[in-house]
């Protein structure tokens, strides 16, 4: 296992959340903060405000802010280009669209007030910036929208996850999802009883809808939706394989999945639409597994071409809250986890990592803290395993 040290490191201004780098522009990424106001200061700025506010305005919801922060790599140097404020709400997610139809790359952005929201970065000789398309009402203002996916093939498709419980689908009507004047269809496919950390859509080749969601009751499933919007079919739910909350899903064929819990441990599990589920391997990272990102996937096969899950290797970082980020390989043979690589220098809980895309073995990764409010950059090549 090679310990790895930074390239560079950055104090950002408030708690990093969530990061992704730009599918069609990979030298830029966007951080999503998260700023929850202590109550004494929002009784400090309250106080200034009209004296006769009514009561009720004295015991509402504590004020989360943030910010969307657009960086730039040169080199192995992180460079800061622009801030957009977000003063009314914190940023849980933020997921590039993989599709590539509109004339700039398209952003959405899961916010702490049950807004669903899009920029479009603009990237001009002149200037680097997020600019603000739309904006969709998805739930309650006391809701928050914890994650969201596009769909990987229907662009008029995202699915988000709410801290209510509910996992839910929106479809465009007609046009695009980020249009201004857009018709959106928002259809509620599964309820968790606690909160819905994550949805991931199947990579099947079928036209319904399949999806897995995970929550903080511990439980995995896999929902269909068909043509109708009503018509939801529960595959199977699982609430036996993670002893903790479900935190991240990644899909790796259309039965084989990824997952990340708060009990510590990253899992590698055959979840066909029929049939038991079974943990092909796991592992305990010695600490929640909060997001998990592919670096590398190869994938054998049978003699008739579909993918057989006794063998191949995946190599993923993984986010571990407590103990930094690892990139993980699950081998040939038997399914394991192997650790390939652990980065240390973060103080707190890590949310936001991403690896910047290209194809090859070298990758530069990003990976911050939240409560320190660290941007670390650093190096790992899969060919040496340094």
């Amino acid at each position: 296992m090679t310990s790895i040290s930074s390239l560079e490191r950055l104090t950002l201004d408030l708690p990093p959340a969530c990061i992704a780098f730009c599918p069609t522009e990979p030298e830029y990424f966007v951080i999503g903060t998260y700023h929850l106001q202590r109550k004494e200061d929002q009784a400090s700025e309250n106080s200034r405000e009209d004296a006769s506010a009514s009561p009720s305005s004295q015991t509402e919801q504590q004020k989360r802010s943030g910010t969307l922060e657009l960086f730039r790599l040169q080199g192995e140097h992180v460079i800061h280009i622009a801030t957009e404020p977000t003063p009314d709400y914190s940023i849980l997610d933020i997921q590039w669209a993989p599709h590539h139809a509109a004339s700039e790359p398209v952003l959405a952005v899961a916010t702490s007030t049950g807004l669903l929201v899009f920029y479009r970065f603009a990237n001009s000789r002149e200037a680097q910036h997020l600019v603000h398309i739309s904006s969709e009402r998805i739930c309650e203002p006391e809701t928050l929208v914890l994650s969201l996916a596009w769909h990987p093939r229907d662009p008029k498709v995202l699915g988000l996850t709410l801290s209510d419980g509910q996992v839910v689908v929106c479809r465009a009507l007609r046009g695009d999802l980020w249009a201004g004047d857009q018709s959106i269809e928002i259809t509620t496919v599964f309820s968790h009883s606690l909160e819905a950390w994550w949805l991931a859509f199947s990579p099947t080749s079928s036209g319904a809808l399949d999806l897995y969601s995970g929550g903080d009751d511990q439980l995995l499933q896999r929902t269909v939706q068909g043509e109708e919007p009503e018509e939801c079919t529960s595959l199977w739910q699982d609430r036996r394989i993670h002893q903790a909350g479900v935190t991240y899903i990644l899909p790796l064929s259309p039965d084989l999945i990824l997952t990340g819990s708060y009990d510590d441990h990253i899992r590698l599990i055959s979840a066909p639409a029929a049939g038991r589920r079974q943990v092909l391997a796991e592992a305990n990272l010695g600490g929640g597994v909060w997001r998990i990102k592919l670096l590398s996937h190869h994938p054998s096969h049978e003699q008739g071409g579909s993918e057989n899950t006794s063998s191949g290797a995946s190599t993923a970082l993984s986010e571990t809250p407590e103990v930094g980020s690892e990139s993980r390989q699950a081998g040939e043979g038997e399914w394991l986890f192997e650790v390939l690589g652990r980065f240390e220098e973060h103080q707190s809980m890590n949310y936001a990592s991403d690896v910047q895309p290209n194809d090859g073995d070298r990758k530069l990764i990003v990976s911050t803290s939240f409560y320190d409010k660290l941007l670390c950059l650093w190096r790992f090549d899969l060919a040496t395993g340094a």
